[in-house]
């Protein structure tokens, strides 16, 4: 690797995995979520990614020190807490569409936050539209559209404005179907666009010209740092196939 700048990222933030204390008290709310059997339980558990993902943002915002983070798709707001969590100096927009999934004040009380800004029930690009009189060069974006292509094509359109040159853009799950590997792929050669991660969980883009226009990927150890949570499918498959061997077999 020819870029010394990737070079740390990829050795001090990617590959970094050294836990903070921090990380327990928001997997501890997460499991407040998911144990509140309700709705609230359900999104949690279908749309929050995993510990190691939400360590890697805590990583990212900690290693840039931003003072602006905004994140699209907060959801029930636990991948949100990693991001401001890392530098609670910095404001945290966290805008979702959905009303009343977010639980900012129990955050706040629990993890004594008072950086989270908190935008919800209206659709994304009508929030957008009226964050940006108010926000202009925001440092770390994170779009969190459960890898849903056309979503993250159309959001992106009304990220422009908060986008500088010491933005750092996170798209997530780039890797995860078709139709998002091939927008990732289109999207990294806009001309803007300088420099380009791709961790397959997670995009990373670049948009300061004073380095060369490169693209690169880092794959990760699955055993030491799984960025989604580990698909059960497999294992279910597996089960289906010994119970039906255990029902053809003549003893």
């Amino acid at each position: 690797m020819h870029s010394p700048f990737m070079y740390n990222l990829i050795t001090k933030v990617v590959e970094e995995k050294s836990p903070y204390y921090i990380f327990e008290d928001i997997e501890n709310e997460r499991s407040s979520l998911l144990s509140s059997l309700n709705e609230i339980s359900i999104i949690t558990q279908t749309e929050t990614q995993s510990k190691s993902y939400g360590a890697l943002l805590f990583r990212l915002v900690n290693f840039f020190k931003p003072t602006s983070v905004l994140q699209i798709g907060s959801s029930t707001g636990i991948m949100g807490l990693y991001l401001a969590c890392a530098s609670k100096g910095c404001k945290c927009y966290l805008v979702e569409e959905r009303k009343g999934i977010l639980n900012p004040n129990g955050f706040r009380e629990k993890l004594q936050l008072k950086n989270i800004v908190p935008k919800e029930g209206e659709d994304y690009e009508t929030q957008l539209v009226k964050l940006a009189s108010e926000l202009y060069g925001v440092d770390i974006i994170h779009v969190n559209l459960q890898g849903d292509s056309e979503r993250t094509r159309n959001v992106l359109d009304f990220v422009a404005p908060f986008i500088c040159k010491k933005t750092v853009l996170l798209i997530d799950g780039i890797g995860i179907n078709k139709s998002m590997r091939k927008f990732w792929s289109n999207f990294i050669q806009k001309p803007e666009v300088i420099i380009s991660l791709d961790l397959f969980a997670l995009g990373i883009v670049f948009y300061d010209k004073k380095f060369h226009k490169q693209h690169f990927k880092s794959y990760i150890d699955d055993k030491k740092q799984t960025l989604y949570q580990t698909r059960g499918r497999g294992l279910h498959i597996l089960s289906w196939r010994k119970k039906d061997r255990k029902k053809q077999s003549p003893n």
